[in-house]
Order: C-alpha cells, then structure tokens, then sequence
C-alpha cells in the first residue's frame, strides 16, 4: 500500500476528509469524502457519522481506516492505515473567554489578537490597571461563566503585586464554581510568576504555562502561546463534545481549532513569499466569515459572524436584480442560517446569497481591523496595504461561479494596486495545515501541484479625475505570433482582459500623471506577467469608496453591468 495521510475537519455543518498518497515521489490528494456535522447529543450519532465518513475513504481508495467489523478502533492497530491523522474542528459555541492584563495596550490588546485564533468570544476583560479592588475583581470573574482565562502582561523581572492578586482569584473562581466542565487556565505573563501561579492556582492539567507574550515593550510574539492555547482548547471541546474523546484517542491524534490550521499555511505562505506583500485568507461558511491575515511574518485572524439586523438593508443594495425588498431579504438571510445546507434555486435566491456575501465579508474585514490597528482595512476605502496573493475559500464560495466570486471578492474586499486572487477550491488550507506538523514537506508539495485556482489578476486604478476621463491605456502582448492589442480604461469603468490558455501574458500599463496602479507612484507604469486565469485579468476604475446609484432600477443596472462585463 502507499504511504498515506487522513485529515479530518469537523465544521459547523459538514465534516469534511481529505487522503494524501504519496505517489511519483510527490504528495498528492488521493481522495475526498463529506458528511453532515452532528455533534449534539450523548456522542452516538458523532461517532456513526465519523464511521460512515471514513468508509467512504475506505471503499473507493486503498487504505484502513476502520476495523474487520467496520468499527473505529485504534488506528495504529491497523495494517495499511494513514502513518498520521490530522483533526481540526470549527464546530461548537465559541469559547466563553476571559482575558486579564496589566494595561490595554501591552496585555489586554495582544492576548485579544492571540485567542482570535482559538473560536473564541471575550466575555470580560480585566484590565488591572484600572484600579479595581480585590472585591470587585472577583465578582466579575464569578459571574462571567467563562470556560477559558488567559492572564497576561508584565515584563519579566517586572512589578508583580497587581498579578500576584489576579492570580489568587483566579484560584479562589476555579476553586468555588462547581462545574461539570472544568475551565482552563492559560498563564503567558511575567515569568517570574508563571511557578507561583501554578502552584498557587492548583488547577492540575487545567493549567497550562507559556512564555511571556510580552517579548520586549511594544513586541509581542503569539507563537509562544500558541502550544498553551491548544492544549486549553483540545481539554475543552473533548469536555464539551461527548464522543470527541474517543475519536481524539482512536485516531491517535489532537484536535486543532480549524482557523488555527488554516492559519499555519497562511503564514507559511508569507514567510516564504519574496514579493513582500502580506497573504490573506477569506473563507465564508454558511453562518460566519472568517479572515485571516500574515504580513511582516505576524499573523491575526478572525472568524466573525452577522446577525441579520439592519446589515440586510445594506445587503439589499448589493442585489443585481430588482426581485426584493428588505424585509423579504432578511427573511431568506435568516432561513438560510437555519438550514445552511439549502441550494438556492432561483436567481433570486442566488442574487439574495451574492449579496449577502458581500456585506459579511466587508464585516469581518472591519472586525480584523478592529482587532490589528496594522491591517489595513477602511470600510469604505477598502484594503489599503497591498496583500497578494488573495485567498477565498469555504463552501459558500462554491454557489457562485468563478467570476461571480471574483465579483463578490472586488466589491467587499476593494483592494488596490496589483494583485492576484486565487480560490482554494477543494477547501484543502484547513486539512494540510492540520496535517503540517507531522509531514511538513505533505503541505508543500501539494499547493505547489493543486491547491490553488488562478481566478484573475486585479488593477486597481486610484485616481482623482472625473467620471468618464482616461486613466489608464494598456497594451497587451500575448506572444510573437499574436498582434498587441490596447485599450483605454475610463473613471468609473470596470474592464475585463482575457488571457490566453496554458501561456504567460504581458500586459503594459501606461497610467495617465496622476492615476496610481500600484507601481510606487501616480504616473508610473510598466510591464506586468499574468498567468493563465478563470477570469483573466480585471481593470477596477470604478474608484475609492464605490459609490453604487441611489435609484433602485439604475443601482440594479450597473451591479448586472458590472457583474456582465466579467463574464456574463
């Protein structure tokens, strides 16, 4: 049999496996299988859909996944099983989540950046610099119902006397709520106290010691928690998920959150990227929108989710058609959440999921700018800070077709200068970044072969003359043997380039003084190498903010005009 590795991703509505074989010396996916998440319960119907998921792997690819009864049982009992497992979870409330600190700026602010990572939702903050007495401090920790606290800050060899007192009542909230999960306890601040805590805490395996996030004044290193945090996070959900526990130990593996593995290649992909740009990350799911972010070898994230509110009116700004109202709108948006495996079925409905798409990824970008000031991110500028390449994923993603998402991604993202946008179309950044730790050659081999699809190459055109005035002229050379074409490019104007299948284009971008395309300056152009792409290349004039009409019927026109011009 062929060298193998499983991973398994348990999201909120579907469990999805992927199998790696190794094959012609190169790591390739083997096969793939789904199954619905169920998750509720005494673990029974758990542990049958984790069952029924690897025998579908098992029938069609050559490999044991399961015993001679067709049972789960300890996989390295197994002739022929995968030499390792891969498990990542998005299943599951989020993590109730206390953060404590020593200030907002060098505590409070880093630990917020680092659970992010972790599905995680701050409940309460205690920030020990706002002279709260020991009294007040512990009421608030007692009434939070929080299931994870994370205590931070400090400097090393630095004042003690505030933590010292936040640490004694931490063990007095572990200690007195009775609880049928117990919570866990994540220490990443002054050294000189991490033993004190401990054993001052007495929370056993509930307690989980890290490094100081705080390297220097001002620098912070996530990485140091990271081993802490996951740890923290695989004794709750295995508490919180009954059957998550045997499936955890049969495997033989851990569980990781799954934002947290796609966050791996994510900054994998930065670190080794020598065009100094930042990589980001956006995956929309059927309930949440999440972002993640690497950029000058840091990396930040987000899983955000909407609730349909007043965000449907905006939503319905967005629609391509003249087929609704708000209030119908926010009808679908609400059912769609409550069965998120629905297929709309009308252009109606797809035109609804479209837009809608639009507004919660425009959400969640505000959220990570929120969260990391260095983003990039204005609501109505869009990203400013050059990212590329541009990642979407999640199996929302997949009721579009290649140019819609690529529509969808320019009309929520508004990037600016060059940039190129792939999509991650087997959903494979979630199960190699869970998989990275036990082969880290598996990851890269694979995106190197089929991880990604070349949707388009995008220029953005920023520039200060009217609507209608010539911004851009671009001549396009697809080879010897083809004539150069050229075409002029307008404010307000949204324009679409074919390239040539299986071969290289060159465009030139010849800006007019005081237009900007990303090459330092207004004014300054030059040549350009695109690959092959679904889309080819995209020229946005339409400008910083995107002003949509105010009448209803012209608004809808130009959505469809626009949505036309890239691919009908």
């Amino acid at each position: 049999m062929p060298k193998t590795y499983l991973s398994l991703d348990i999201g909120k509505s579907q469990t999805q496996a992927w199998l790696f074989a190794l094959r012609d010396g190169g790591w390739a996916v083997q096969g793939t299988a789904s199954v619905p998440t169920t998750i509720a319960g005494d673990g029974t119907q758990f542990h049958a859909s984790i069952q029924q998921l690897l025998k579908q792997i098992e029938e069609h690819h050559e490999v044991r996944l399961l015993d001679d009864r067709g049972q789960i049982t300890h996989i390295r009992r197994l002739e022929g099983a995968p030499a390792s497992v891969g498990l990542s979870l998005s299943a599951g409330k989020p993590i109730r989540t206390a953060l404590v600190g020593l200030s907002e700026a060098y505590s409070i602010a880093p630990l917020r950046r680092m659970v992010s990572l972790f599905n995680c939702e701050v409940v309460l903050e205690v920030n020990l610099q706002d002279d709260l007495n020991a009294t007040t401090q512990l009421e608030r920790l007692l009434t939070s119902d929080v299931e994870l606290y994370v205590i931070g800050g400090g400097a090393n060899g630095g004042a003690q006397k505030a933590l010292k007192a936040a640490i004694e009542n931490l063990r007095l909230v572990y200690h007195l709520i009775p609880r049928a999960i117990r919570p866990q306890i994540v220490y990443c601040g002054n050294q000189d106290l991490a033993e004190y805590a401990r054993s001052e805490i007495e929370a056993g395996l509930d307690m989980h010691l890290a490094s100081n996030i705080q390297t220097n004044p001002g620098q912070e290193d996530q990485t140091l928690v990271w081993k802490a945090m996951l740890a923290a996070y695989e004794r709750l959900r295995i508490q919180q998920i009954p059957g998550l526990a045997d499936i955890v130990s049969d495997l033989h593996t851990s569980v990781v959150p799954s934002d947290f593995s796609a966050g791996r290649l994510v900054r994998f992909l930065e670190r080794s990227s020598a065009n100094g740009k930042g990589v980001l990350l956006v995956r929309v799911d059927a309930d949440n929108v999440s972002v993640i972010a690497a950029r000058d070898q840091k990396l930040n994230g987000i899983c955000h989710h909407l609730e349909v509110g007043q965000e449907a009116l905006e939503a319905a700004r967005w629609l391509s058609t003249q087929v609704t109202d708000a209030e119908s709108f926010a009808t679908y948006v609400y059912n769609r959440t409550l069965f998120p495996e629905y297929t709309p079925a009308t252009l109606e409905d797809l035109s609804i999921e479209h837009a809608w798409a639009r507004v919660r990824i425009r959400a969640a970008l505000a959220a990570l700018q929120k969260l990391d000031p260095e983003f990039g991110y204005h609501p109505s500028l869009g990203l400013m800070r050059a990212y590329e390449p541009i990642i979407l994923s999640g199996l929302e993603m997949r009721l579009a077709a290649p140019h819609q998402r690529l529509m969808i991604a320019l009309d929520s993202i508004l990037p600016h200068g060059i940039t190129t946008i792939l999509e991650d179309e087997q959903q494979l950044f979630t199960a190699l970044g869970s998989l990275a730790p036990h082969d880290p050659l598996l990851p890269v081999q694979v995106m190197d072969v089929e991880v990604f699809t070349n949707l388009g190459t995008v220029v953005n055109v920023d520039t200060p003359a009217a609507e209608g005035q010539k911004v851009l002229t671009i001549e396009v050379n697809e080879g010897e043997h083809v004539p150069r074409l050229h075409h002029e490019v307008q404010t307000g104007e949204l324009k679409r380039i074919e390239t040539l299948a299986n071969s290289k284009t060159e465009i030139y971008l010849a800006p007019e003084d005081e237009s900007d395309v990303g090459m330092g300056l207004p004014g300054l152009g030059g040549w350009v190498t695109v690959l092959e792409s679904k889309v080819g290349v995209v020229v946005d004039a339409r400008g910083r903010p995107l002003n949509l009409p105010v009448d209803e019927k012209a608004r809808a026109k130009t959505l469809y005009n626009w949505l036309w011009e890239l691919g009908g």
